[in-house]
């Protein structure tokens, strides 16, 4: 599996269940700092390779011994999941 480094901070930092924020909450979060760190277009790139990636697990992406964003019951699931909090909120 390739690494994302730019998604896996956002999900670890920003997304993570145990910081008990809601999903538009930290949504907004992920848009504002997506915007002011200046890696918008490394993110935005990023997404478009980690979505494209064949190998890659979103549902290992989104659940694992690091952090857990949303535990997914298939890998369909968790790909449409992260899509919903990374990709579309910064495509609207």
């Amino acid at each position: 599996m390739k690494n994302y480094p730019n998604i896996t901070h956002m999900l670890k930092t920003v997304f993570n269940a145990e910081d008990g924020l809601s999903i538009d909450t930290a949504i907004r979060i992920y848009q504002r700092t997506a915007v002011s760190s200046g890696n918008l277009d490394a993110l935005k790139c990023e997404l478009k390779l980690a979505f494209s990636d064949q190998d890659l697990s979103w549902k290992e992406m989104l659940r694992n011994d690091d952090y857990e964003v949303f535990d997914a019951e298939t890998e369909n699931d968790a790909r449409e999941h992260a899509k919903k909090i990374l990709w579309a909120p910064l495509n609207t």
